[in-house]
């Protein structure tokens, strides 16, 4: 039973006004059956680290404690936070220094978290601009995560690279897709950075929830895909590492409950995010004795994980922390910033700040604060960055304008409400005689074409940390 129980990592998730309090009678009950790790899904470093410590205590083997780096907040304090920029923004620098030195600061952040398994880095190939890969060329991406991988293991973290055999072409990321990329094709682009990343030795590999009919004419979800995993992933390219799936987005993008004993029996060795444990396990231990999910499978399974557990390091201290990684990672985030476009204005105090936000739309006083951090840490005067719904006349310094976009840039195609605000803001300044200087919070090559701003700068992320990096480059720079 505990080998079946080893496929599943259930997640952990933290309650903002009950903790974990309700979470832990739960955990117990998993770590009883034997389950093969936890997803610490949101939880304070702080919490995390001592849960962790509890689990590791607790449990018979060691577990894996997965952490997704994107879930780590920018804008608490140095201790909890990881200010770190896209990785589109890091491979866009081409240094190779820059990358290990970034990858070693998430495998630290991830440590002290308590966990020892990140879902990191992206091995997709962007079909379009996207910030959450390391772009669009395969080779570009294959070296950007081989050093990342490299330089993050080494730090004793293991790296999970997604989503086998590349995701960069789905277009529709809220519904399970269909790649219909021709077989040469997805070898000759998607499959390079995963042939990279099993070449560096990376420990796991996370599957797809899109259908590939080129390498599996069923067209099921990759993560269903005996084919895709035995032929492709274990025959083909030699992996010998975990295949992961994601139980949670896998049901989210079907509209349906994907059982675990199908990705069993399909090749994964084990499933993060299953939310419906104990139905889980007693599906899964009746497949096994109805002859339905082998039990050389399961074995073969269990092995894998508890030896790339074994080789993950030991957590670090919640207390230690280097002051040089924040400083750093500020400084890193600056020189990511991009100049599309435009002169140099003039940005003084009082700095009006108008906010044209996307889907969702933004937290403006969250947007702002993180502004007026960066204008403050660069020896200005935070205090006055102000919210502006519109420019003012009296005002002659230039009006600040955040472009929210993430990732939803078809939000900003011509005529869409998004692109007229930001068009009539900035005609509105114009008339007032004033500079505009528009802060783009998405990939620079997804800019507005027709956009009538004196200054385009783009900073790739909403984030906290991008939107001080932004604040320090006006004071310093323009």
């Amino acid at each position: 039973m505990r080998e079946v129980a080893r496929l599943l990592v259930p997640p952990i998730r933290w309650d903002p006004l009950r903790g974990l309090g309700a979470a832990w009678p739960a955990v117990e009950r998993a770590l009883d059956a034997g389950v093969g790790g936890f997803m610490l899904d949101g939880i304070p470093t702080s919490v995390a680290a001592n849960l962790a410590q509890r689990i590791r205590d607790r449990a018979d083997e060691a577990p894996l404690l997965v952490a997704d780096p994107a879930l780590f907040g920018d804008d608490a304090s140095a201790e909890e936070g990881l200010s770190l920029p896209p990785l589109a923004a890091l491979a866009a620098l081409r240094d190779t220094h820059a990358l290990r030195r970034a990858a070693r600061a998430t495998a630290r952040a991830v440590r002290r978290a308590g966990c020892n398994t990140m879902l990191a880095p992206s091995a997709d190939v962007a079909g379009v601009p996207r910030t959450d890969t390391f772009g669009a060329d395969p080779n570009t991406v294959a070296l950007a995560l081989t050093e990342w991988i490299d330089a993050a293991q080494a730090d004793g973290v293991l790296c999970c690279a997604g989503s086998f055999p590349g995701a960069g072409r789905i277009t529709d990321p809220r519904s399970t897709s269909v790649v219909r990329a021709a077989e040469d094709a997805l070898y000759a682009t998607d499959l390079v950075p995963f042939r990279a990343a099993i070449d560096a030795g990376v420990a796991a590999i996370s599957m797809a929830v899109a259908g590939y009919p080129a390498l599996d004419g069923s067209g099921v979800p990759a993560s269903l895909s005996a084919r895709v995993i035995g032929r492709v992933l274990r025959g083909e390219l030699g992996f010998d590492g975990l295949v992961v799936a994601d139980g949670r987005l896998l049901d989210t993008r079907a509209g349906r409950p994907v059982p675990a004993c199908d990705l069993a029996s399909a090749g994964v060795d084990v499933i993060v995010r299953s939310d419906r444990l104990d139905v889980e396990l007693r599906a899964l231990l009746d497949a096994v004795q109805q002859g339905r999910l082998h039990r050389a499978r399961v074995h073969d399974a269990a092995w894998r994980r508890r030896t790339r557990a074994e080789l993950a390091s030991a957590p670090l201290p919640f207390e230690t922390f280097r002051t040089e990684d924040a400083e750093w990672l500020d400084e890193l985030a600056e020189r990511t910033i991009v100049v599309v476009r435009g002169r140099a204005v003039r940005v003084v105090a009082p700095i009006e700040l108008a906010i044209v936000g996307g889907a969702p739309p933004p937290d403006p006083a969250t947007m702002m604060a993180a502004f007026a951090n960066g204008v403050a840490q660069a020896g200005g005067d935070g205090s006055s960055v102000r919210h502006a719904s519109a420019p003012l006349v009296t005002t002659r310094s230039a009006l600040v304008v955040i472009a929210a976009a993430g990732g939803d840039y078809a939000a900003w195609t011509s005529g869409t409400r998004a692109a007229n605000e930001l068009a009539t803001i900035c005609a509105e300044a114009h008339r007032s005689r004033r500079d505009v200087a528009v802060i783009w919070c998405g990939h620079p090559d997804a800019t507005p074409e027709a956009l009538d701003a004196d200054l385009l700068i783009a900073c790739w992320s909403p984030s906290g940390a991008m939107l001080r990096a932004c604040g320090r480059w006006l004071m310093r720079r323009v």
